[in-house]
């Protein structure tokens, strides 16, 4: 047995293994900080809120394309967005405070249903607070967006918000 082969070749994985060792652990590092759940969630109400916000916009070009006798369709619509915020109809302040405020809200809600179970837990007690407020949140959102699609003249929606605001009594 050539052991001298095999101290070469384990020395050797384990330079290649601890090669370039500061920007892997940096790597990993990100992943974890990017796929973790709750960064995840995150991801998915500032998404939600944005698509409130870009249905709202939808919903507002809408109005506009009608008032002045235009074909509005969902293309149209979309297209419209640029010329309803240059005419003052759609306002970038007050979409960006709203966009930031729901984020904020959002988060202080999530991190206090986080402490509630964290206590439940503590006393031995079934943890449901969380998925009850992301729930709710989540679907408070969707509402918005489908009551926007509505605003906005897209039909299919328009059996949804009455099926949605009926089930949620």
């Amino acid at each position: 047995m050539d052991y001298k082969a095999i101290y070469m070749g384990m020395t050797g994985t384990v330079k290649t293994l601890l090669g370039g060792g500061p920007f892997k652990l940096l790597g990993t590092g990100l992943m974890v900080l990017l796929f973790h759940q709750h960064a995840v969630l995150f991801y998915a109400f500032t998404f939600l809120v944005f698509l409130d916000c870009f249905t709202r916009w939808m919903s507002i070009s809408h109005a506009r394309l009608v008032q002045r006798g235009e074909k509005a369709n969902v293309l149209a619509m979309i297209k419209g967005i640029k010329k309803a915020r240059s005419e003052g109809l759609i306002s970038s302040d007050v979409m960006k405070h709203r966009f930031i405020g729901k984020i904020a809200v959002y988060i202080i809600c999530t991190v206090a249903a986080a402490t509630a179970d964290l206590t439940m837990l503590q006393m031995a007690k079934p943890v449901w607070v969380v998925s009850t407020v992301i729930s709710y949140l989540v679907l408070t959102e969707l509402l918005s967006i489908i009551e926007n699609l509505n605003d906005a003249g897209i039909e299919a929606v328009q059996g949804l918000v009455e099926l949605l605001k009926r089930s949620g009594k």
